[in-house]
């Protein structure tokens, strides 16, 4: 039974690491590395609290965008924003809407003016914002951007295997699961599934890497560490979603959604790029071959023991 159940999370590993990559992104003279998710199975059943389904598949970032990767966008191109909150790979916070936004325009196109999002007023003052998707995809190819309400809430909540093999469904948690994750409950607590307020509050976001276990897509934070910004305007509003650091578990439940003024800044707000850009899963019989040679190696090392 070891044996099989062994084999099972190699296996699972790799289905797991194909849907993951890394990019280097190179404006200029700055390069940063973001690490991405793909959010497959297009036309996903809508979910009955609010969301849509996302009829294409996408890219989405597997960890919060980090203080150090803002740092070097910033130091890049002064109008996209100022410092935030945080250090090192503690997620950035206090960044408006619309600095997360210039973000993402640069990634694009190494200038915060150009991307998908056009803004009316001053650049390091705007008031509105046009967003063109398809424009932005046609100029510039590879192009990122906040991910919308549906899209940020497939890549959290979403599992194509939830009620049985190729049977897709939501779960209550960016956990896989419908039970309350643990989350901080002491000082030092190193065990938990994801960073929120669960009988104490711990005043800082962990560093993105060490922020809770992964969606169904291997999405990482989703729930806790800092709210994120999404694209989806409700009235002169933007979208957030995801609970923080110092909320209780109620806040990184599907259902709760909440909305702010696109110029609010906040320790405790963040947010993650979502791109065009989906990495190539590797053919069946590709999988096959490397599950098999990863079965021979098993049964050796099991055999030298």
């Amino acid at each position: 039974m070891r044996f099989w159940s062994g084999f099972g999370a190699v296996a699972g590993c790799l289905v797991l690491s194909s849907f993951a990559s890394a990019a280097t992104i190179t404006q200029g003279g700055t390069s940063i590395t973001m690490d991405f998710v793909t959010v497959g199975d297009a036309g996903n059943h809508p979910d009955s609290t609010r969301y849509d389904a996302v009829g294409y598949d996408f890219s989405i970032g597997k960890y919060e965008v980090t203080a150090d990767q803002w740092a070097a966008v910033i130091a890049a191109d002064s109008n996209v924003g100022n410092a935030g909150n945080w250090t090192g790979l503690q997620p950035t916070a206090g960044t408006s809407w619309y600095e997360a936004a210039k973000f993402c325009n640069w990634l694009t196109s190494g200038d915060a003016s150009l991307g998908v999002y056009t803004f009316t007023g001053s650049i390091t003052n705007p008031t509105d914002v046009t967003i063109d998707r398809s424009g932005a995809e046609a100029t510039y190819g590879t192009i990122y951007y906040l991910p919308t309400e549906d899209e940020w809430y497939k890549a959290a909540y979403y599992d194509p295997n939830k009620e049985g093999t190729g049977v897709g469904g939501y779960w209550r948690y960016p956990t896989g699961s419908d039970t309350v994750p643990d989350g901080i409950d002491f000082q030092g607590d190193t065990t938990f599934d994801a960073v929120f307020g669960d009988g104490y509050n711990q005043r800082h976001p962990n560093n993105v890497t060490n922020s809770g276990i992964a969606s169904p897509y291997g999405t990482i934070g989703q729930g806790g560490n800092v709210w994120e910004w999404n694209e989806t305007a409700i009235g002169s509003h933007r979208g957030c979603l995801g609970g923080a650091y110092a909320y209780p578990s109620g806040y990184l439940s599907c259902y709760t959604w909440f909305h702010f003024p696109p110029t609010t800044e906040s320790a405790g707000i963040g947010f993650r790029v979502a791109s065009n850009s989906v990495a190539a899963v590797p053919e069946p019989g590709s999988l096959l071959i490397w599950a098999c040679g990863s079965l021979g190696a098993f049964v050796l090392r099991r055999r030298r023991r």
